[in-house]
């Protein structure tokens, strides 16, 4: 049931990490009084004073998580931002609808995740239509084209995060799926089932840079790494017409395989900080 639920979401204090690190992009923390999912905005600099910040997103979060990020993007010249298709503007034209419905499962997905664990979605909380959103994604044709050329679909793509999570759970020494669902039922049940459900999922996503790495083995996917590869060269382009300020917002599980990309180029990394996407009070 856990590897269910995390899959579609794989689909958000300053400090200098040392250079043989790797990244954490997303976490989840045990406080006395609340606990909470993280996302990690990561800064990072090329020779050439180019800032980049890699903003990893959760694509169902807090409201407040949302209008902190909108008030984050004014500082940059370019928001580099995915999404599979046609850019936001062009997205009604109907001449291109007939595309977009072809991922529509995936929204009506994080719908009803959205109004299971009483959140807001990304596409209702990011304003899309600032100036200096610029999309970095594929379009449809590219997509369906490249996961023909690889032979990828949703069937692959499920039994390598099966296979993923499974070895992420047992280097974590993580219950059986059947224990998951004793506790899934336990929490149904739960005066606020909504908090206690998503503070279930909110663990697994602490295991989320390993499923990465396990569905990104071999010579990656469609989904991850192809996308990745267009959105730097997005970036290389909007870097080519002078901009030193720009911020690339993806979903936290694509940032593991860009960081690398990142720091191929030339880049290092500075900072990172971490906003609190979902807020876990705990019951009193």
């Amino acid at each position: 049931m856990k590897r269910f639920l995390l899959l579609p979401l794989l689909l958000a204090c300053s400090w200098l990490p040392a250079a043989e690190e790797s990244t954490d992009f997303i976490r989840f923390i045990e406080e006395e009084k609340s606990d909470s999912l993280q996302t990690a905005v990561v800064s990072y600099e090329s020779p050439q004073k180019v800032k980049v910040d890699l903003v990893g997103a959760i694509h169902i979060a807090d409201k407040a998580y949302f209008e902190a990020l909108n008030t984050r993007f004014k500082s940059y010249e370019s928001v580099l931002y995915e999404l599979v298709g046609p850019s936001i503007e062009e997205r009604n034209k109907p001449e291109v609808m007939k595309d977009a419905q072809k991922l529509q499962w995936v929204g009506q997905l994080q719908a009803m995740m959205k109004d299971a664990l009483k959140l807001t979605g990304q596409l209702e909380g990011i304003d899309y239509q600032a100036k200096n959103f610029v999309h970095a994604d594929m379009n449809m044709s590219q997509f369906t084209k490249t996961q023909d050329q690889k032979q990828e679909s949703f069937l692959t793509l499920y039994l390598k995060a099966s296979q993923a999570q499974k070895a992420a759970n047992e280097k974590r020494g993580v219950s059986s799926d059947a224990a998951g669902m004793v506790i899934l039922l336990k929490i149904m049940t739960m005066k606020d089932s909504s908090t206690e459900l998503k503070r279930m999922i909110a663990q697994e996503f602490d295991s989320v840079e390993d499923i990465m790495a396990g569905i990104e083995s071999g010579d990656g996917t469609v989904l991850v790494g192809e996308r990745n590869r267009v959105a730097l060269e997005v970036m290389n382009k909007e870097i080519t017409t002078g901009k030193k300020r720009l911020a690339i917002f993806y979903g936290a599980a694509h940032l593991a395989d860009m960081e690398q990309r990142l720091l191929k180029q030339g880049f290092k990394r500075t900072q990172i900080e971490w906003l609190k996407a979902w807020d876990l009070p705990k019951e009193k």
